[in-house]
C-alpha cells in the first residue's frame, strides 16, 4: 500500500526552506495544477473491485481492473490518488452519474469520489454501521444501517447535493439491500422476515411485506417482478461455545409489486447468498453449497446443477457480456478474482487485496 513517509523534524525544516526558496524564483501566474493521475471514461471497460480489508483496521481498498488491457491497473487506487487510507471495511459502493459512494462500514462513513479521477469529493459522516445504498433521484439516496444487533435498524436519507444526512427512517432489524422499484424503495430486514416499503415522496415507511426468514438481496427483472433471496436465520448461544440454537433454511421469492401477498416461493435445503441479475434482467445468479447457479426469471423451479462448481466470497455479472466474476478471499492474505465465460468456462484470474467482496462495472 502506498503510504506517506514522515521525515525527522530537522530535515522537514530544511526541505521547507528549500521549497520556499524554490517557490520564490519559480512561481508565476501561468502555473497550473498537476494533472490527475486517472481520466476514466464510463464505457464499461473499467471494473472497480471492493476489498473489505481486515475488520478493525483502516486498510480497505479499491482495485481498478481494465477489461481492455486485462490488467489490474492499480490495486490501491484510493490511496494512490488521495494519499490516505480509505477506511475500515469497504462494504459496498453506489454509483450515481460519475460519482462513487463507497460505504466504509466500520468507519461509519461514506467516501465520495469522482469516478473519472477517483479523487475524493466529500466524506459523509453521522452514520452507524452503514451497509448498502440506493439512489432514489438525482438529488437523494438511501443508506441502510444496522444500529445494534437485535435492535431495530434504520435507513438514512442522504442529500446528494450537500453529501449530508438529513434524517433517518426506522425499519426492521439489520436492514441490508435496498431496491427502487415502481416508485417505492424496498428494504430487506435480514434479522427477521419482512421487507419495509418506503415512499420516497414522504421518506416514511408505508407498509411491510411478510416474506421468509432472512431476506437479504433484492432485484427486479425485466417483467417487473421483484426477487428476494432469503438466507434463513441461525441463532447462536450468546456465550462460548456459541452453539447453534436454531436454524431456518433459505428461500428464493418472486412477487409482483401489485400483488406482494401472493408470492412464488422456491425453497432451499440450506442457505444461499449473493443474488444477481444479468444486463438483460432475464437471468438470475446466486451462490449455494459450493457452486454458482443460474436460472431464467421464467423458470418455475430452482436449477439442479451449478453452472460453476466453486465457492466465492463475492460475485458479479458484467452487464455487457455476462462475464462472471468470482472472488476468492483467504482472510489472512491477499485475495484474487476469477473471470468466467457466460457458459461457466474459466478465462483468467488476477490478484487483488484483502477480502474482495464485490464488483462495480463502470
Amino acid at each position: 500500500m502506498f503510504r506517506t513517509h514522515h521525515f525527522p523534524s530537522f530535515l522537514t525544516r530544511a526541505l521547507l526552506v528549500g521549497v520556499g526558496a524554490f517557490t520564490v524564483f519559480s512561481c508565476n501566474d501561468t502555473d497550473e495544477a498537476a494533472a490527475p493521475l486517472y481520466n476514466l471514461t464510463k464505457d464499461g471497460s473499467n471494473v472497480f473491485v471492493l476489498n473489505e480489508g481486515a475488520f478493525g483496521t483502516p486498510n480497505a481498498e479499491v482495485s481498478l481492473f481494465s477489461k481492455t488491457s486485462r490488467t489490474v491497473v492499480d490495486n490501491h487506487i484510493f490511496n494512490t490518488v488521495n494519499q490516505r487510507e480509505l477506511g475500515d471495511v469497504a462494504q459496498s459502493m453506489l454509483v450515481v452519474g460519475n460519482r462513487g459512494y463507497i460505504v466504509a462500514n466500520n468507519s461509519k462513513k461514506l467516501e465520495v469520489v469522482n469516478l473519472t479521477t477517483f479523487q475524493s469529493v466529500a466524506t459523509v459522516t453521522g452514520l452507524e454501521q452503514p451497509r448498502y445504498a440506493v439512489a432514489v433521484s438525482a438529488d437523494k439516496a438511501y443508506v441502510s444501517e444496522w444500529v445494534k444487533r437485535g435492535e431495530q435498524g434504520r435507513v438514512a436519507v442522504l442529500d446528494l447535493r450537500t453529501n449530508t444526512i438529513t434524517k433517518t427512517i426506522a425499519v426492521g432489524r439489520q436492514p441490508e439491500h435496498l431496491l427502487l422499484a415502481n416508485g417505492k424503495v424496498y428494504v430487506s430486514n435480514s434479522d427477521e422476515n419482512t421487507l419495509s416499503v418506503i415512499n420516497p415522496a414522504t421518506d416514511a415507511v408505508e407498509s411491510a411485506i411478510s416474506v421468509q426468514d432472512g431476506p437479504s438481496d433484492l432485484v427486479q427483472d425485466k417483467a417487473g417482478n421483484i426477487w428476494v433471496l432469503c438466507t434463513g436465520i441461525t441463532r447462536y448461544q450468546t456465550s462460548a461455545p456459541y452453539a447453534v440454537i436454531s436454524s431456518t433454511p433459505g428461500n428464493l421469492i418472486k412477487f409482483s409489486p401489485a400483488a406482494p401477498t401472493a408470492p412464488t416461493v422456491l425453497p432451499f435445503a440450506g442457505s444461499p447468498s449473493g443474488l444477481h441479475l444479468n444486463g438483460a434482467a432475464d437471468q438470475l445468479y446466486y451462490s449455494y453449497k459450493g457452486g454458482v447457479y443460474r436460472m431464467s426469471t421464467t423458470d418455475a423451479a430452482l436449477p439442479a446443477t451449478p453452472l460453476i462448481r466453486r465457492s466465492f466470497y463475492g460475485l458479479g455479472i458484467d452487464p455487457q457480456d455476462n462475464t462472471i466474476y468470482g472472488s476468492v478471499a483467504p482472510y489472512t492474505a491477499a485475495g484474487k478474482f476469477i473471470r468466467y465465460q457466460a457458459n461457466g468456462t474459466a478465462i483468467d484470474s488476477f490478484n487483488v487485496n484483502l477480502l474482495p467482496n464485490g464488483f462495480i462495472f463502470y
